[in-house]
């Protein structure tokens, strides 16, 4: 499986918009505005940075916003996760976890354990508090 993500800007070009890969600087961090355009660092302000990765024969491509510091921080993010899926471990989702409960079923769950076992006023408050 590959675990390979690489980080782009997609400029623009007397030849029309193009994504081109970022320079990384001799600390190894992203050198905010600077991509390698015909073999040469220029610098362009303009555009957004993408990663892109490949599940398979698919190739990804997601935009992570203008921010080179940012940018550098979810294409790590995304390469920890290609290993994880790599080594087998099970992630849970972004949305939450199929097989486990929702926040909300928890807390009407405990409120419910809370109105039964304790005071009117104790209810009241975690009732308030976790609204």
């Amino acid at each position: 499986m590959n675990k390979q993500v690489n980080l782009t800007k997609r400029v623009k070009t007397p030849q029309g918009p193009r994504f081109c890969p970022v320079v990384i600087s001799a600390n190894g961090r992203v050198k905010p505005d600077y991509v390698l355009l015909s073999g040469k660092e220029e610098r362009h302000p303009e555009g957004a940075y993408y990663i892109e990765w490949r599940d398979g024969e698919k190739r990804y491509r997601q935009s992570v916003g203008k921010d080179a510091s940012t940018a550098a921080a979810r294409r790590h993010r995304q390469e920890q996760i290609l290993a994880s899926k790599a080594a087998g471990i099970k992630l849970a989702d972004a949305e939450g976890n199929a097989d486990g409960q929702r926040l909300a079923d928890g807390v009407a769950t405990y409120l419910e354990e809370i109105r039964i076992t304790k005071k009117p006023k104790t209810f009241a408050a975690c009732r308030t508090a976790l609204q």
